[in-house]
Formats: structure tokens, sequence, C-alpha cells
């Protein structure tokens, strides 16, 4: 059912409506202008077919809207609402909009109840009014994090209302305590404005607690790409949307709990876990070897990787994993067949401790397990498909199937093998490459061996590990992100 109220913009008639759909504004040149579209990106409200954009018209998908009421003092109704600049293109840039108009005497009780079933109708199955902690990483990517909040993030936040407490993280580490000793009955959401590196320590600090599921249940994780890479962000939304202040702080009020999978990572001295990737070999030097350029954003992983294999160096290994598909095949059919199966977050009755179900590192492993002994390239374990812009390595990652996904090169390949291979990395057609082994897997446990001196990397999550033995698990849908999706991106693989 269309529901319209007709309001003014400067004595100029406007008219307001909205359905299951989303809201609609007719009448107003300078509302109208924000959409260049054709409006076919938008499903509210049928239109009648028109060969050029309606200059006075602006639909308004309900994802889109933040707020929508009524003052009484200055008799106007307040729309604010996030739209992408233009959108007949997706990856768009998206801005903060705020439209107001007049309501005429006696149609204000109209007027409330217009506002009221129109903000029913956009939170649908959505808190509103989230109370939200944001961590922010004042050191993270390139220092940016403090004025993208302030400028581009906040604003989006209070135009929904939420309630918002803002902590800096203040050392290596900070995350993991601040979660540890958070209040879960007094926010909704966690939302971090940092690289991958601080999602990782609110993990742990959530994983630390003695309530974990219970808390993670009632306190979701936001995120709002504060880093160079931003893996999990642009996995969750593409490589321009996921580096979008302004749309991922829009996924934070819009987003639903997606599910997520987490691997524990388990050492001799100590264990913990992983969300992102489990990396040795050229790809572990890419990302940890290359530090000192971080001032060149995520493009410096491509320059340590070009520097690796024209170095042509390989790194010793021994390895034991426990394969769940090896067929690459089957593999994507697997994919397209369960790209839209979305997992519901656990229940809050479920145990809050994890218990590994493979052999402790110093026991033998099954006779079932494939072992590898001698040079690799690359062992790359992810979670998650993009761990960088250009870098579609997984492209059979899901969130929660409950495996992880390793690509593996072995031993010294050609030159123009190695060359080919990674540049169809950016479309994830590597795949397809002989010299690519890809995996699901549901366990693996690695031991680095170093030639004399060789300087080696594992990397976990993008941060540097210890270069010794470890083994890591799998976790069915541990964790949980606010995403708008019901899954990561379609890799269309």
């Amino acid at each position: 059912m269309v529901t319209s109220l007709k309001v003014t913009k400067v004595h100029h008639p406007v008219e307001l409506s909205f359905d299951e759909e989303g809201l609609r504004i007719e009448g107003d040149f300078n509302a109208g202008k924000q959409a260049k579209s054709s409006g076919t990106v938008c499903c509210c409200i049928p239109l009648p077919p028109a060969k050029v954009p309606d200059p006075l018209l602006l639909p308004i998908d309900n994802v889109y809207i933040l707020n929508v009421y009524y003052h009484a003092r200055t008799k106007m109704i307040q729309i604010h609402c996030v739209l992408p600049e233009d959108r007949s293109n997706e990856d768009s840039e998206s801005h903060l909009y705020k439209f107001m108009y007049t309501v005429e005497e006696g149609q204000e009780e109209e007027a409330e109840l217009f506002c009221k079933g129109v903000m029913k109708q956009v939170y649908k199955d959505v808190r509103p009014e989230k109370r939200i902690k944001v961590l922010i990483n004042p050191f993270g990517g390139q220092g940016k994090a403090k004025e993208m909040f302030e400028y581009e993030v906040r604003p989006v936040f209070e135009s929904a209302k939420c309630k918002l407490d803002v902590q800096y993280t203040e050392h290596q580490g900070h995350a993991i305590q601040i979660v540890k000793e958070l209040d879960k009955e007094a926010y909704d959401a966690i939302v971090t404005v940092s690289g991958d590196g601080v999602i990782h320590d609110v993990i742990n600090g959530f994983m630390q607690r003695e309530d974990a599921r219970d808390a993670m249940r009632r306190v979701s994780l936001g995120i709002i790409p504060g880093g160079t890479g931003n893996s999990l962000s642009i996995s969750l939304l593409g490589e321009k949307r996921g580096f979008d202040p302004v749309y991922t702080a829009l996924q934070v009020i819009k987003g639903r709990p997606l599910a997520l999978d987490l691997c524990s990572v388990v050492y001799d001295d100590h264990r913990y876990f992983s969300f992102l990737s489990q990396n040795y070999g050229i790809t572990a030097y890419a990302d940890l070897g290359t530090e000192h350029m971080r001032w060149m954003g995520d493009t410096r992983t491509v320059v340590g990787l070009m520097q690796e294999i024209f170095s042509r160096h390989t790194y010793g290994i021994k390895a034991a994993i426990q394969i769940v598909e090896s067929d690459k095949t089957k593999i994507q059919s697997n994919y397209r067949a369960n790209y839209s199966s979305a997992i519901p977050f656990p229940s809050a009755n479920e145990d809050a401790h994890i218990v590994d179900t493979i052999p402790d590192l110093n026991k033998p492993v099954s006779e079932d397990w494939m072992v590898i002994e001698g040079d690799i390239t690359v062992f790359l374990a992810s979670k998650v498909p993009l761990l960088s812009r250009g870098m579609l390595s997984h492209p059979c990652a899901l969130p929660n199937d409950g495996a992880i996904d390793l690509l593996l090169m072995r031993g010294k390949q050609s030159l123009s093998k190695e060359l080919d291979m990674f540049t169809k990395v950016e479309k994830g057609e590597h795949m397809d490459n002989d010299i690519v082994e890809y995996y699901k897997v549901k366990a693996f446990r690695l031991e680095p061996v170093l030639k004399p001196g060789q300087k080696a990397y594992v990397a976990i999550d993008g941060e540097h590990a210890p270069c010794k033995p470890f083994q890591v698990e799998v976790h069915p849908s541990v964790a949980s992100v606010l995403s708008i999706n019901s899954s990561f991106i379609d890799t269309k693989i």
C-alpha cells in the first residue's frame, strides 16, 4: 500500500510517498538532481517507463534511509539518507543527504503518522538508534582514521540517532583488553575504524571471555575501513564500496549479523584466533617484508610479489592437511550452489568455549591427512576471497561454510608460469592454472623449514607470527559481522 503526504518547499508543492520498498520524493528539483541514474537502481514504488530521468523525482530504497521525522517547532519534515553519487553505478561514492519540507497548517498529525510509518518500514528487522562502541586506531593505515570518522562517519551515525561511545586504541593489543572488559548489556555493536589488525584484536578479546558467544551475539561487529588493506570490508562490499566510509557506516546501521567462521591458531606456547588468513612463502614476504612501503597503500603487496618472483625464491615446508575437497571443478560448482545460503548467527545457548577436534601439535595426525614435504612458492590459506584490492586470491571462499580455502604452489615454477598465474589473480582466473592447487580444508599443520641464512615470514591475519610449527583448525559460525548482504561479494567464478 502506498502512503502519501503533500508538503511544500519554498512554496512549491512536493509529494512524499512510501510503500514497503522505499520512499519517493516528487516535485523537488534539487532533490531530483541527486539521482543521476535512469531510476532503474531503486525498486521502490513502480514508475511509468521513461526514456530520460525525471528531474523532479527521487526514489530512495529503504536501505538508504537513516531517519525521517517531523519537527513540531519548525513544522518541517526532515529526511536523512545515504545516496550514491551516481545511482547508475553501484560502486559510486556515497554521501549523506538531508532534505527538509514544510508541513501545512492542520497536517501536523498526518505528518507525524507518515514519519512513523516510514521509520517502521525502513528499520524492519533492524534495531534503530543503535548503541555503538567505536574503536579508532589513530595510527593505522596512513593515519587518517580519526579525520575519516569525525567528518564522514560520525554524521551518518548521528543522523540515524545512534548513541556513540568513542575510544582510541593507544597501543598494540589495547582493543583486546577493551573488549574483554566490555559491558555487553551497554552496546548493540562494536565498530572498528581501522584496518584488519584491530578487528583481529576485537575478535580475540571476545574469545578470551567466559561468555564469548553470548557477548558476540549481543554486541555485533561493525567495520569502517581505516587501514591499507581492509580485507574483510572489501570482501563484504567490493573493492570500491569496501573503502567507502559513508557506505560502510550505512552498513553498520542497516546491516544484519552475518555468521563468520573463525580459525584457531595453535603454537606450542600459545593459542589465539584468526578470521582472515594464514600465510607462508612469497605471499607472506609480500605482506610483511614490505612494511617499510606502507606509504604505497596496498600496492606494496604487488611490488613485494614481483620482487619474490624475480628473485626465484622458494621456501621449505613440512605440512599435513585435512582436506574436505580437492577437485577444483567441484569446489567451483559447490560455491555457486552454496553462495546464497545465508547462515543465521548461532543462538545464545551454545557453549561459549571452542574446542579443537584435531590432535595436539605434538601428536601425530590421522593417516588420511595429505602430507607435503619439500619446497613451495605459496602456501596461502584464507577465509575471505579478497586479501587486498586486485587480489581475488580465494574466489570460492565463503563466510560460513566450515572450511578454509587453501592456495598452494609447489616447488620452483618457471618464471613465465608464475607471472602468468599472478596476472590472473585479479579476477580469480588463476584457479584454472595447472601450477595452482586449490583445496577446501578443515585443518592443517605447518612447519617452516628454512635454508641456511634464509629469512622467512609467517603472517596470520596480516600480522607477524612466529616462524615455527603451528596448526590451524576452522570452527564454524563462531563470530558475526554486520552486513547489508547475505554473503561475501559474488566473485562470478
